[in-house]
């Protein structure tokens, strides 16, 4: 099972991030720590991220928390560009639920009905009370709501403390940190997924919903892509309308594998053992060939997934991306 995330779009931009200094030599800490940072003040803010659910493996990031005090599991989203109430948890909590049109994409970029929740309590075990009240809510595929999944997170927004927060999916860990602090407390021994410069940065800030994704330049078998960092996604893909599906389509096979996005199951193709590689940081992998297109919001040409980023550590600031990676186990 693969989920592919939900998009809120309208009036998005497309900025580059601010130029970043860079990293400090001979420093050997995998990742930022919680440290005094800006005017001196201390970051709190952490929660350990899961890959299991009921006890058995799954292959995305989880956190446990509760919404308007039902405890629920939510997904660790990258690739949404907003928190996500499914509708499942809405009408079970009686939630309010105002309509905003058909003004969200999915991960194809079907549009679908979406809704706004006003004054919404979230909070994650250990993280502590979220501070954005809004969120954005949609249908989902009823295997989602089998899986007790009612949220998608999108680690992006999560600004509770400092400016920026650490999202280290292989050690397992998601914390809140200052952007400067982090950023020279990344290892040096990893290879560099992204620089800051090399990032573009897809950010609604009109509305009542706010959003923000990342878009990596990235190759699969030499081929040049553009890919939303996608945590909330199994399989890195490339769509079949992109120059590079076009161009690597001959090699695709059948998948057998099940996809669901917002708007229902898809079916794809599947190129196997590609090399996908970002910045410096290369696997081998299969990756997925869908149809559909990314919406006018967010141009880009498939998604970097956990098949890629399960073992790096990813810096997300209010305009910008850092990540490093360490050579899979």
């Amino acid at each position: 099972m693969a989920w592919l995330g939900v998009t809120a779009c309208g009036g998005a931009e497309s900025a580059g991030p601010p130029a970043a200094r860079p990293a400090a030599k001979g420093g050997k800490a995998r990742l930022a720590t919680a440290t005094p940072g800006e005017n001196g003040k201390g970051l709190t803010r952490r929660a350990p991220l899961r890959y299991e659910i009921r006890g058995r493996p799954f292959p995305l990031p989880v956190v446990s928390g509760t919404i308007a005090g039902q405890p629920v599991l939510m997904l660790v989203d990258s690739g949404a560009n907003s928190h996500v109430l499914a509708g499942w948890l809405a009408r079970k909590l009686s939630l309010p639920m105002k309509k905003l049109g058909d003004i969200g994409t999915d991960h194809v970029g079907q549009s679908i009905s979406t809704y706004r929740v006003d004054k919404l309590a979230m909070t994650i075990d250990d993280w502590g009370p979220l501070s954005a009240t809004t969120a954005l809510a949609t249908e989902v595929p009823e295997v989602i709501e089998k899986l007790g999944i009612g949220a998608f997170i999108s680690p992006q927004r999560l600004d509770e403390e400092g400016d920026a927060v650490v999202l280290d999916l292989a050690k397992g860990e998601m914390r809140s940190a200052w952007w400067d602090d982090a950023y020279y407390e990344l290892s040096a021994e990893g290879a560099a997924l992204v620089k800051p410069e090399e990032a573009r940065v897809c950010a609604e800030s009109d509305g009542p919903v706010k959003g923000l994704a990342f878009v990596v330049p990235a190759t699969i078998d030499s081929q040049k892509v553009e890919l939303l960092v996608d945590t909330g996604a199994q399989h890195s893909d490339v769509f079949t309308t992109s120059a590079a599906g076009k161009k690597l389509a001959s090699q695709s096979a059948p998948n057998k594998e099940a996809m669901y996005t917002a708007s229902g199951k898809i079916s794809a193709r599947k190129l196997k053992g590609m090399r996908l590689a970002a910045g410096a940081f290369a696997v081998t992998a299969d990756v997925d060939l869908i149809q559909g297109a990314a919406d006018s919001s967010c141009p880009r040409d498939g998604v970097l997934a956990m098949d890629m980023l399960r073992s790096c550590a990813l810096l997300l600031g209010r305009s910008r991306i850092h990540g490093r990676c360490l050579p899979p186990k």
